[in-house]
């Protein structure tokens, strides 16, 4: 179904399938090699995680050194922390990594 939408905008947009079957790949490759609990993350994780977060909403790029902590480190952080370090795309990015959090901590196991 996501590959038929996404599709659909290509077309309307005047991109290749095959563009978009390459951009859905590698969003599969790295959502499924991120631990599913945002505890258990490593450093590189946690930098997977943000590549990923900055690409996939367009934001700039953001320096390896203000987010070299582990997951367990990104859970004490606040919204003003996520933004003191990214002040375009912090909120969005304390959002993200919230939500992972909550799903994994009220996940059914």
């Amino acid at each position: 179904m996501a590959m038929q939408v996404t599709e659909s905008l290509l077309a309307q947009y005047g991109l290749s399938t095959e563009w978009s079957r390459s951009i859905l790949r590698y969003q599969n490759e790295t959502e499924d090699s991120l631990p599913k609990d945002p505890r258990h993350w490593s450093k590189e994780h946690v930098l997977q995680w943000l590549n990923f977060v900055t690409s996939q909403h367009g934001l700039p790029e953001v320096p390896a050194s203000r987010f070299s902590m582990n997951g367990k480190a990104l859970c004490l952080m606040s919204p003003h922390m996520f933004l003191t370090r990214v002040p375009l795309g912090g909120k969005l990015l304390y959002k993200d990594f919230q939500l992972r959090l909550c799903a994994a901590m009220h996940s059914v196991n």
